[in-house]
Order: structure tokens, then C-alpha cells, then sequence
């Protein structure tokens, strides 16, 4: 099969967003999740470690100050509302300490002045929580 015949994922490097990471070069390769449901943080974290990722969670601001001083992360998925801090305060919070580092908003009140807000403050992109979330994420995170 030719080169131009391969499906464009092949074609680009990364996987097909069914299949898995295994061999697929990527930049991303440890998450942290920022978010106080811990059902909610659970399920992403078991469908991103099927994904092959390494992936660390935090249910607060306390925590989340530990862990960015012990982990090297690449991408953050973070909250909007924590109930010790706002999510707009803790991505400023995030972004003055890594200011390289990629953040991903995953909130159910998203709305367009979030969005807009988020963007401002150097969120790298904003999704909801909803039926389709995980399928977003990966199309997401597989253009980083």
C-alpha cells in the first residue's frame, strides 16, 4: 500500500481515536486532573490510561500545589469549579508556574464568556462534560 493510501492518521503519526497509543510518538504523555468529582475524575483517568497516558488526579488547589512541585506534567485538564478556588484563578495559578504547559478547560458551565475568558487567561482549548467529552478530548489531545 502506498503511502498516500494509508489512512491520514497513519499518515500523520497518531492513532486513530479508537485504537491505542502503543508505538505512536507523542508529546503528551503525563496528565494531571484537576476537578472535586471524584467519579468524574476517575472516569477520564481510566479511559486516558487505556490511551497509554500516565496520569495523576487533584481534587484541590492543596493538592495540586504538592503534586506540580513532584511531577513533570504535560497537560492539565482542569475544572472550572473547585470548591476551594475558581478554575479561572487556578489556570492563572498553573500558567504562572509552568507558562509552556497546556491546559485543557472540561467544565459543565461552560459558556461563552468562560470560554472567551479562559482563552484570555492561555487556556489551550475548553470542552464540556457531556456524552461526547472523551471523544473531544482525544481529538484534543492527538493535535498536541
Amino acid at each position: 500500500m502506498l503511502a498516500n493510501q494509508l489512512p491520514l492518521s497513519s499518515q500523520l503519526g497518531v492513532s486513530s481515536l479508537n485504537g491505542p497509543r502503543i508505538g505512536v510518538e507523542t508529546l503528551i504523555n503525563k496528565i494531571l486532573i484537576i476537578d472535586d468529582e471524584i467519579i468524574f475524575c476517575n472516569a477520564l483517568r481510566y479511559h486516558l490510561i487505556q490511551k497509554k497516558y500516565d496520569v495523576e488526579i487533584c481534587t484541590s488547589h492543596y493538592e495540586f500545589k504538592n503534586k506540580i512541585s513532584i511531577w513533570q506534567f504535560d497537560l492539565v485538564l482542569l475544572d472550572l469549579n473547585l470548591k476551594d478556588i475558581k478554575g479561572l484563578e487556578l489556570l492563572q495559578i498553573v500558567l504562572g508556574v509552568r507558562p509552556d504547559l497546556k491546559v485543557i478547560i472540561v467544565s459543565a458551565y461552560l459558556d461563552q464568556r468562560n470560554i472567551l475568558k479562559a482563552k484570555e487567561l492561555g487556556a489551550y482549548e475548553c470542552t464540556s462534560k457531556n456524552s461526547q467529552m472523551f471523544q473531544v478530548l482525544d481529538r484534543i489531545i492527538d493535535t498536541l
